[in-house]
């Protein structure tokens, strides 16, 4: 005879780790409750905060979905973890797939408020029914079927499912507010005009976030590509200009020539790959409706590729930070004509009718099995082949100009002599063209040293894409060296005597040590590269310095530097120009400071170095001043490209410092200080007196 039996119960804790740990954010608990009406076949949502800027307000979600009998509430509603929902079975009305599968959303949704009251109508009853949820009745109870939630008959006029949370347990803040925004422009994709599913937003607190929901600047894409996998494996690509002409199609196995024929294939179901890409010059937008302002400002809100599961958004995939498909990072390795999260929205879209994609339970990101690596590859692969193709057209434009710019100067000379010889009186003309030849062999000059500085640079910008692909792939083995040093740490702990652990653990600090400059020194070439760098504008010189300055100093601390800033008057120090130019001068100058400490006979104490932004007039300077071994050779040659004093340096540093500082239309200087060591000055004109 059995004793006795029982069976699992839950202690009320469990609502807590199940609930709020695993869908910690108020906005994606809201999204959840949207998943829910989508499912319930409804045609719109609509969401109503209020008083939610301080703990305590409300939300109101309603749907004018099918709605819940009793059984459904008792089997479906208030089963946790258990959802009912069938990938492979279509909502009743719309044919949908169901987007919600673990039950568990709900849940965190329901508990951000102190009550939760849902009612409900199905559309074949007449009867709502309602169901309370106050959560510190839970408090006082050792398990959770200890609280019975009774379900009451209630008031509403039309089928469909309200909830209602108050007593919200925090405020939603700025951060919240604006994710919430950007999910719900995104949820069941902007790209959509004849959606069946709408979501109305009434935010009293935040109006700008109900314009949010409502703009869309698809129409002023310059490109849009279009990829698709089809239900074989097979896929394909097009691209269509703004005025939906065909510019370029293709089979999958043009995208990948030299690959083998497998290679063109895709273990995925039917997937489709859209992107709009945006061309951000005047010409572009010209005769537009919108501004290059505007549209900037809204890709900064939905830019980048964003996942849809059965046409409802799955994050974060496309979210700030979360380049899935590596974009940006293509875009660094070779930055012509590719699309980026700051250029470009898009969509991958896969319906899996039979559910082979399984999110993960914190409903962020599916589980990544080799399906859902497929669908990356493709979608990669397509982008790759857009940028070539674009890429393409960007050189043959330039060979046609190149062309044009090779007749030019003849055709013009012909034009001019033509013009000379009718227009001037016989004695003048010969005075005339002697000028023109003087004039011509001047600007022969100038050219020749403007392709001279071109060579010069396309090598340094190599160098400069080189490091950046180093920089983002040397984090991998950092990361590797890091965990192996841990792994070894650990496990010498048992060693004996335990003179050999005190040998040992000397020698993995310097890994530990080696493996943060390594990243440090990765890191800052990343930042050197930005685009937004680039742009000329108004430049607060001490703003730049205080950012290098933070930059370097873990490298210099690591050379045993200490580098001092000394700012000027904040409001005085601006300038115009690009940031990057600015960093360019100061970065190459601390190179040399380095270097010049570690030559031989250089100092080991005592090592300074400082920077400086002084505001003088109408100008403002900057200095770095080092105590090292000073300048050993002609300070003229200094500034000469391929001059070193060093067998492994490049002799390009200063001379890029140089031409930085003139392109800014600044001065330059060097000289050795009383002190012995090296001093740089470069002088530039205030913003306000700029021309």
């Amino acid at each position: 005879m059995i004793p006795a039996s029982s069976s699992f119960r839950f202690a009320p804790s469990i609502l807590t780790r199940l609930g709020e740990e695993l869908v910690p954010n108020l906005d994606q608990a809201i999204i959840e409750l949207i998943r829910n009406a989508y499912d319930a076949d409804a045609s719109l949502c609509t969401i109503e905060l209020k008083d939610v800027k301080q703990p305590g307000g409300t939300i109101v979600l309603s749907d004018d979905g099918i709605g819940m009998r009793v059984d459904d509430i008792r089997n479906g509603w208030l089963i946790l973890g258990g959802s009912s929902k069938e990938s492979s079975k279509l909502t009743p009305i719309r044919g949908r797939r169901t987007v919600g599968d673990k039950g568990l959303g709900r849940l965190a949704a329901l508990r951000a408020g102190a009550k939760a009251l849902m009612i409900t109508r199905h559309m074949d009853e007449n009867e709502a029914y309602a169901v309370e949820v106050d959560w510190k009745n839970f408090e006082s109870v050792r398990v959770v079927e200890d609280v019975v939630l009774p379900i009451t008959l209630a008031e509403r006029d039309s089928p469909g499912t309200t909830i209602t949370l108050t007593g919200i347990r925090r405020a939603l803040n700025r951060a919240e507010v604006d994710r919430l925004g950007r999910s719900i422009v995104l949820l069941t994709s902007p790209f959509d005009g004849g959606s069946d599913f709408r979501v109305n937003l009434t935010a009293p607190e935040y109006p700008e976030l109900e314009a949010r929901v409502r703009n869309a600047y698809l129409e002023d894409a310059e490109f849009i590509l279009r990829a698709e996998i089809r239900d074989d494996g097979t896929a394909f690509a097009e691209v269509r200009d703004w005025k939906n002409i065909l510019l370029y199609s293709a089979e999958a196995p043009d995208w990948l020539p030299r690959q083998p024929a497998s290679e063109a294939k895709y273990n995925a179901p039917r997937t489709i790959f859209e992107l709009y890409n945006f061309v951000f010059n005047k010409n572009a937008f010209a005769g537009r409706s919108s501004t290059i302002g505007e549209v900037r400002q809204w890709l900064k809100l939905v830019g980048g590729v964003h996942f849809y599961h059965r046409h409802f958004r799955v994050p974060p995939y496309g979210d700030p930070g979360h380049d899935w498909l590596d974009m940006n990072l293509a875009r660094a390795r070779s930055p012509e004509e590719r699309p980026s999260t700051n250029n470009s929205v898009g969509r991958v879209v896969v319906d899996d009718p039979d559910g082979i994609l399984r999110q993960k339970t914190d409903r962020f990101g599916f589980i990544e099995s080799e399906e859902f690596l497929e669908i990356r590859r493709f979608a990669k692969n397509a982008l790759e082949w857009f940028a070539r193709r674009r890429l393409r057209d960007a050189e043959a434009r330039r060979d046609l100009e190149k062309e044009e710019m090779r007749r030019g100067p003849t055709e013009a000379r012909a034009d001019l002599e033509r013009s000379i010889t009718r227009a001037m009186p016989a004695q003048e003309q010969e005075r005339a063209i002697r000028a023109l030849d003087r004039m011509q062999q001047t600007f022969e000059k100038a050219l020749k040293s403007t392709r001279d500085d071109l060579v010069l640079y396309r090598s340094l910008a190599t160098a400069g894409t080189t490091a950046a692909v180093f920089a983002h792939e040397v984090g991998k083995p950092i990361r590797t060296i890091a965990g192996s040093q841990k792994s070894i740490r650990h496990r010498v702990k048992s060693l004996k005597p335990a003179r050999t652990v005190e040998r040992l653990i000397p020698a993995l600090d310097r890994i530990v040590s080696a493996s943060n400059r390594l990243t440090r020194f990765a890191g800052m070439q990343i930042d050197f590269l930005k685009r937004e760098k680039r742009r000329h504008g108004a430049v607060d010189v001490n703003k730049v310095i205080h950012q290098l300055h933070d930059l370097w100093q873990p490298v210099l601390r690591d050379a045993k530097i200490v580098l001092h800033f000394e700012p000027h008057d904040v409001e005085s120090a601006v300038m115009f120009g690009a940031e990057a130019l600015v960093e360019t001068i100061i970065t190459n100058c601390l190179t040399n400071a380095v270097s010049a400490f570690e030559q031989p006979g250089a100092r080991t104490k005592d090592r300074q170095v400082h920077l400086r932004a002084i505001a003088e007039g109408n100008t403002v300077a900057i200095e770095i001043e080092d105590n090292g071994p000073g300048i050993s050779m002609d300070i003229a040659d200094i500034w000469l490209p391929g001059k070193t004093t060093r067998p492994e340096g490049t002799g390009f540093g200063l001379t890029i410092a140089k031409d930085s500082a003139l392109d800014l239309s600044g001065t330059y200087a060097a000289s050795n200080t009383p002190d012995g060591g090296a001093k740089f000055r470069f002088v530039f004109p205030l913003m306000s007196n700029y021309s």
